[in-house]
């Protein structure tokens, strides 16, 4: 919606998403602040004040030694505080700079939860892999390898500020249990709203579904949707794919999109060439292209150490995919174990590889299970009843601010 430059992840995402829904909301006038450099100071177009903030772009040795200019950033998200005059400023995820604002200005904040740097630091490497991992496996760009040399450190820090910025705030927006619980355990004075996750249209509009097609093949294809940070599971989509290579009766199509160059690092740590068990990166695609691959799947495989709510697995339950997931983090606020998907345990490749094979010699149990996660997926993400949630809460907290 933003034209001086392309913004979005993959065709859109679900900030996005979200937008769509808040700008047709009676009564709200709304504006939008966000990272981006070499643009002017603000935009206006159908209603939206957008205001990409340059400053909050450091320069990539900055970046590598994480280092920013929080002065800087300060007098920004102030400057844009005083011209557009909100009533109520709403930031998006607890562990960025936004959250300083609540210490500079008496307006309500409300942090939408996404991740948190907390529990991603307490699983931050893969079991078997440290920090020495970086200096003596290859596979990696230099970029790469320095961030995995600084990782500790860099979470360690940044999950201390996360925590300094939830005791800061007093209104929370989330969706599962697990954020629910970080908050309160945090700030147990915190007031904590529950609002679902607004998803891309493309997958809650799709007019095409997991079913249609003939999914009859030499191949079991599975699709995993990922990011690079070490704790994502690359590396349990390895093991488990050398596992269904070793005992299973059919031969695997993983296909894993969303990382590319991180792939030669899990390769040589683990010992297993990825296309040798049937494994390949598909790096970033288009929407459209992620639903096509969806519908032509067998299942969808979340494998990740630690997540709040994905949503590749909120999309892939929109389609009516059976999906498989590690029970970690809010994973199972989204997955109810044996009625909308199948929940493992996290770094089990032995048990994730037993259930896709039982899952493959039961298509109507495979059937049944998609069905199900569609029926939830559609009621949870319904744009008219997340609008009308969010507009009741920003109500309450500019009432009671």
């Amino acid at each position: 919606m933003f034209a001086p430059s392309t913004v979005s992840h993959n065709g859109g995402g679900w900030v996005a998403s979200l937008e769509g829904i808040v700008r047709t909301l009676p009564d709200v006038e709304l504006g939008i602040a966000f990272e981006l450099g070499g643009c002017n100071f603000k935009y206006e177009q159908t209603g939206v004040c957008y205001y990409p903030l340059s400053c909050l772009r450091p320069s990539r040795v900055a970046r590598l030694f994480g280092k920013c200019n929080i002065e800087e950033r300060k007098e920004q998200y102030l400057r844009v505080i005083d011209d557009f005059k909100p009533d109520l400023i709403q930031i998006f995820g607890s562990e960025n700079d936004f959250g300083i604002i609540c210490s500079l200005t008496d307006i309500p904040v409300i942090i939408h939860m996404q991740g948190c740097l907390p529990p991603c630091h307490n699983a931050l490497f893969p079991v078997g892999m440290n920090s020495k991992d970086f200096l003596f496996c290859g596979g990696l760009s230099l970029c790469r390898r320095w961030m995995g040399l600084r990782s500790e450190s860099t979470f360690r820090k940044q999950a201390e500020r996360e925590i300094t910025t939830i005791q800061s705030c007093r209104y929370f927006l989330g969706r599962t249990e697990w954020d629910k619980a970080l908050v309160k355990l945090f700030n147990p004075q915190a007031c904590y709203f529950h609002s679902e996750e607004a998803l891309r249209p493309s997958f809650f509009q799709s007019d095409k579904l997991w079913g249609m097609f003939d999914l009859k093949s030499e191949k079991v294809r599975i699709v995993s949707v990922i990011s690079n940070p070490w704790y994502k599971g690359l590396d349990l989509i390895l093991k488990t794919a050398e596992l269904l290579r070793r005992f299973a009766p059919f031969r695997v199509e993983w296909n894993v999109y969303g990382v590319n160059d991180i792939v030669p690092f899990f390769e040589r740590k683990y010992g297993i060439r990825a296309s040798e068990v049937g494994v390949y990166p598909m790096g970033s695609v288009s929407q459209d292209v992620l639903v096509e691959a969806l519908c032509h799947a067998h299942c969808f495989v979340a494998p990740s150490y630690i997540d709040n709510s994905p949503n590749s697995v909120c999309e892939a339950q929109l389609l009516g995919l059976p999906v498989l997931a590690t029970n970690v983090g809010g994973v199972s606020s989204l997955v109810k174990d044996g009625e909308t998907g199948i929940l493992v345990p996290a770094n089990d490749p032995y048990i994730l590889a037993s259930h896709i094979v039982a899952l493959q010699a039961d298509p109507g149990r495979a059937r049944s299970l998609g069905h199900a996660a569609r029926e939830q997926a559609l009621a949870r993400h319904n744009p008219e009843s997340i609008g009308q949630t969010l507009l009741s809460v920003y109500k309450k907290v500019v009432r009671h601010a």
